[in-house]
């Protein structure tokens, strides 16, 4: 990172920043780059990371997927834009995590597991029960994080 005063290294920070994020755009190799954003989960166990994803059981991100299972994430929070007459000096405040590592398709109990940690990113506390044909029809995948990296930037 260029910037290293605006560096975030501390992993309990960079979840919290995470707890905090809607969503993550997360970018595949393959054929050229491409970006989508996604709804998200994520553990850490042991200075570990991993986020869960879902998404169709066919498209786009699975076939450059199976093409490359490396992938790059990011995701930010509390932006807010300081707008200034001088072109030069408008700028943005923010948090962001960003990182990469590698996706696993999930099936049965630890897919079930990707859900439930998925859905408690989104309404935590809650327990969920998934209709079988549902859990079916959805694919999971899980994002083994090999680096991260969090940022500051302002008074934020």
């Amino acid at each position: 990172m260029r910037r290293r005063d605006r560096e975030i290294t501390n992993l309990e920070e960079i979840g919290a920043i995470m707890g905090e994020c809607l969503n993550a755009t997360i970018a595949f190799g393959g054929d050229g780059p491409y970006a989508v954003p996604m709804s998200f989960g994520f553990e850490q166990k042991d200075g570990q990371f991993c986020l869960y994803l879902h998404c169709a059981g066919e498209g786009e991100k699975l076939r450059r997927m199976e093409q490359d299972p490396r992938a790059a994430f990011s995701m930010y929070t509390r932006e807010t834009l300081r707008p200034s007459d001088n072109p030069a000096a408008c700028t943005m405040d923010f948090l962001s995590v960003c990182g990469s590592g590698v996706l696993a398709r999930l099936e049965g109990e630890e897919k079930r597991h990707g859900l439930d940690v998925l859905m408690a990113h989104y309404q935590p506390g809650k327990a969920f029960a998934y209709p079988e044909a549902a859990l079916e029809a959805v694919t999971v995948l899980r994002l083994d994080v090999q680096a991260i990296s969090g940022k500051r930037h302002g008074g934020v």
